[in-house]
């Protein structure tokens, strides 16, 4: 049976989804940060009896999918993805895979999280304000071709976090944080201007990014599927511990 989630399905739902933490790293920052009663985020769960079998996720226009069993309702998806407009269908790989969904293009990528710490003193790397946000969402735009609505909401907030370094009072480096929860962060939108790359940039922000998530007793997730940024990853003290799979929906 699915049904819709409230708050008294709390402890359940989080118990489920803390059998693997890093990999439901969105779904548990999700609804630490944001609850089971708002416009914007829905939680929806497939149950065999008293026993959870899948979480679905819905955060705006994105869907994420939770299951050990792989126990995924295909009618059920399609559903949600016209109901709330999907756009982008996440979990992991292996889960993923099992749907039919020949309408979105795939981007799969490696999953990882950080086992050392970097330990970064690096003064040159800074914080960003609210006010920093235009000029790095311009920064996103260039290297990735996409918008970031929701980062001012995010540093207002405090579920995540951005740092950039700057070369002749310019933004050329940037990495952020999101879904932060006790224990655990996921690191996002890391991107360096093309004239300012192979100088260490990224990897300074990174490593201090980390190194402060680390202090705070979060341990820092990302994605990845550019080879060449998975040797810096590595190098700065991520490990891959799975592959993640994001789906777009051309319609």
């Amino acid at each position: 049976m699915i049904r819709l989630c409230s708050d008294l399905d709390r402890s359940k739902v989080l118990e489920y989804l803390n059998k693997d933490r890093a990999l439901n790293l969105f779904f548990i920052g999700d609804i630490n940060n944001y609850g089971f009663e708002n416009d914007f985020q829905k939680i929806f769960i497939d149950e065999d009896g008293e026993t959870i079998q899948t979480v679905y996720l819905v955060y705006y226009e994105n869907l994420l999918i939770s299951s050990y069993t792989k126990n995924i309702d295909q009618d059920f998806v399609k559903q949600l993805m016209e109901d709330y407009k999907i756009e982008n269908i996440n979990g992991e790989q292996s889960l993923i895979d099992t749907l039919d969904l020949s309408q979105c293009d795939k981007d799969d990528c490696y999953f990882c999280k950080m086992i050392k710490n970097p330990v970064s003193l690096d003064e040159s790397v800074e914080v960003a304000k609210v006010e920093d946000v235009p000029e790095i969402i311009e920064i996103i735009k260039t290297v990735f071709h996409q918008d970031s609505p929701r980062m001012a909401s995010s540093i207002e907030d405090k579920t995540g976090r951005t740092y950039f370094i700057k070369v002749d009072g310019k933004i050329v480096s940037v990495a952020s944080s999101t879904a932060e929860t006790d224990g655990l962060a996921m690191i996002v939108g890391v991107a360096t201007l093309d004239e300012f790359r192979g100088q260490g940039y990224a990897s300074k922000v990174v490593e201090k990014l980390c190194s402060d998530l680390l202090m705070e007793d979060k341990i820092p997730c990302l994605f990845y599927n550019n080879p060449a940024a998975g040797k810096i990853y590595h190098r700065i003290g991520f490990e891959d511990i799975g592959r993640w799979a994001l789906r777009r929906n051309r319609k």
